[in-house]
């Protein structure tokens, strides 16, 4: 008998297919799921990912430029503009493009100067699908301009609109949900790395103005010093750069050099400006310079990290040096370097109790103590610099890098 001529056995029959197939169902959904929840925990883990790198790229020149090309990836636009205002009263202005024709700082052309305006003025996200979706954009000017579908977000700080960033020409279908939850996340997060950037802005600007009360106190008192701690740092950075120092401690090198003699602020003039041989005594008192310079700056949070360099830049390779005696690599590289190019700009500048010696003759001594006094590197690296001078266009500018982060030394 077939489950066909039996009810019983046909009803049975059909009460196991229609579970096997809703076993299916359940299965192929279940796996549907999963494959969404993993698609999406990939896409959380990557977006925290970049903005982990756009945090800790705030603070370069490229920031914009980082966030703009975090947007495009994460959602498949192929190119894109991020712009903003300084005030709100102003036109906005290119911080970054992707894919379309735009100088930096530049105005954009009028469509998306519109975009601009309208997410300005309403605070929310903009979507067009396909050309001709939002009524009353501009004609774009260019024909490489022209868009099949954008979605513009606004970024946010506490004050208010910061900027816009505009992805556009989706490479597979059009901006769906997730995208616009994306770039809305990426916008808000983008805020507080611009707001963060503008604060650190004006912390670096304070803390340059007070390396240069510092610099200009030092040079007030002695007078014979004026220029030269200037000239020190523009090729203190030079070596630094030559020896492919990290960033961190070509930073250290440009104020150690700047700021090497501050200390003696804490010598009397009369001692300092003397035209005959020091005494003994004096001669401390001249080389206590070190240990005033270094309790002065390691007290300054922000410069805490040049102190070291500013006490033992009288340190000789020898180890016969002042104030500890240290030596060879013991003595902290940006110490090593102040020292070569100090004593050169001494050398080459004329004194209280000398007159200035040629550069020639400069030149000779340099050479005649490496090994004793000076790093015999940095003494090869500093004459090349010599022998090599800069382009009349090219950038020699005395003010270092802020120091990264204001952080203690790496360990």
């Amino acid at each position: 008998m077939s489950p066909s001529d039996d009810p019983v056995l046909a009803a049975l029959h059909g009460a196991e297919e229609h579970y096997q197939s809703v076993t299916a169902a359940l299965r192929a959904e279940a796996s549907a799921e999963r494959q969404e929840a993993e698609k999406q925990r990939r896409k959380a883990t990557h977006l925290q990912e970049v903005m982990q790198d756009i945090h800790r790229g705030l603070f370069s020149k490229d920031t914009y430029l980082l966030i703009l090309e975090t947007c495009l990836k994460l959602t498949g636009a192929t190119r894109g503009v991020y712009l903003a205002a300084d005030k709100a009263s102003e036109a906005p202005r290119h911080r970054a493009s992707v894919g379309f024709k735009a100088d930096a700082e530049s105005e954009p052309a009028p469509f998306l100067a519109e975009i601009y305006a309208r997410v300005a003025e309403q605070g929310e996200t903009l979507i067009s699908h396909k050309p001709g979706d939002v009524a009353g954009l501009p004609q774009p000017a260019e024909p490489d301009d022209n868009v099949s579908n954008f979605i513009a977000v606004p970024v946010a700080i506490l004050r208010g609109l910061s900027g816009v960033i505009v992805a556009a020409d989706k490479s597979a279908g059009c901006f769906e949900d997730d995208d616009i939850q994306t770039l809305i996340h990426i916008g808000s997060q983008a805020g507080v790395a611009v707001e963060n950037a503008e604060l650190r802005r004006k912390l670096q600007n304070a803390y340059l103005a007070t390396v240069s009360v510092l610099a200009d106190a030092m040079e007030a008192k002695d007078p014979y010093t004026r220029g030269h701690c200037e000239m020190v740092s523009r090729f203190a950075q030079r070596i630094a750069r030559r020896l492919d120092l990290p960033a961190r401690e070509q930073s250290i090198v440009g104020y150690a050099a700047l700021l090497h003699d501050i200390g003696k602020i804490g010598v009397s003039d009369g001692i300092l400006n003397k035209p005959s041989a020091l005494l003994p005594e004096e001669r401390e008192l001249v080389r206590s310079h070190v240990r005033i310079g270094h309790d002065l700056i390691q007290h300054v949070p922000a410069l805490s990290l040049v102190a070291d360099a500013i006490l033992h830049h009288h340190e000789w390779y020898d180890g016969s040096g002042y104030p500890d005696g240290l030596q060879g690599n013991h003595i902290p590289i940006a110490a090593r370097i102040v020292s070569v190019v100090d004593s050169y700009g001494a050398m080459i500048t004329r004194r209280s109790y000398k007159e200035a010696y040629g550069e020639d003759y400069a030149r000779a001594e340099l050479y005649r103590c490496a090994g004793s006094q000076f790093d015999p590197s940095i003494v090869e690296a500093f004459t090349a610099i010599l022998d090599d001078p800069l382009p009349e266009h090219a950038e020699d500018n005395a003010a270092p890098a802020p120091l990264p982060d204001f952080l203690p030394p790496a360990r």
